[in-house]
């Protein structure tokens, strides 16, 4: 079985050039930000990159049926043969859940009681790999008193393992966010994603990441402006940007002003 000896890359160009030694085994990442600016899909790149590199990939789906989440790993050229999904995408009745495909793993309730026993079933056999929750949201909104435990969980999960865990959340909602904020002292990582507000004033959609948090490691914590081009991350020069699109409305006649850095 494949090892992280040194650390784990992303396959996200951004943060593997920030950490060039990789994110240590052992390892809790949180993954935050609004609704709709990346974060399923870097949660999916992540796996993809762990399954090229050999390493097994146990991948709670909540917010996507399982079946969508195989197809997306697929279309990224991972082979799927070492991915264990956990279906946790969760059918309003019995009726429902008979429709869709049938999975070795399921989370019938998608709530903290659920997930972590479902979690603690891997532990004997789950080692040096990459387990990837998407998202938590379902569960701190059914069980928001759970938080302190999930993530202390997912330590020692990780720590015992010698693993990655890996959890997205979608902080713009209210509710969601005051939960998180009580537990994520524990995430090793967090990264951060959201659209420049700055930029959005003047009615340009640019996401921006950053790495708020790395334990025991130097990483420069300035957001990164980027766009996915190719099933990649790749950083954007907003400064190059504005000016060239300056130049484009000057010739016809409009001026527009550059945000506050």
């Amino acid at each position: 079985m494949h090892s992280f000896f040194v650390g784990f890359k992303t396959g996200i160009d951004p943060i593997d050039e920030q950490i060039p030694e990789g994110i240590p085994p052992g390892y809790v990442v949180l993954i935050e930000g609004f609704l709709g600016v990346g974060k399923t899909f870097f949660a999916t790149t992540i796996a993809a990159t762990a399954a090229k590199a050999g390493a097994s990939i146990l991948f709670f789906a909540i917010d996507s049926m399982a079946d969508e989440v195989l197809e997306d790993v697929k279309r990224r050229g991972a082979p799927v043969s070492n991915i264990t999904i956990v279906d946790g995408f969760a059918a309003p009745n019995e009726r429902y859940s008979k429709l869709k495909p049938p999975v070795k793993h399921r989370l019938e309730n998608p709530d903290a009681y659920a997930l972590l026993n479902k979690l603690a079933e891997f532990t004997n056999d789950f080692r040096n790999g990459v387990v990837i929750i998407d998202s938590l949201n379902e569960i701190l909104m059914r069980s928001p008193g759970s938080a302190l435990d999930i993530f202390r969980a997912f330590k020692i999960f990780a720590k015992y393992t010698n693993s990655i865990v890996v959890a997205t959340a979608h902080t713009d909602v209210e509710e969601v966010y005051g939960i998180l904020t009580t537990a994520e002292h524990l995430a090793d990582m967090i990264i951060q994603i959201e659209v420049d507000p700055n930029l959005e004033e003047m009615g340009l959609y640019v996401r921006r990441m950053r790495i708020a948090r790395a334990r025991r490691m130097k990483v420069v914590h300035d957001w990164i402006h980027f766009e996915v081009s190719n099933g990649r991350v790749v950083e954007i020069d907003v400064k190059t940007m504005l000016k060239m699109l300056n130049k484009q409305l000057r010739e016809m006649g409009i001026e527009i002003r550059r945000p506050p850095s």
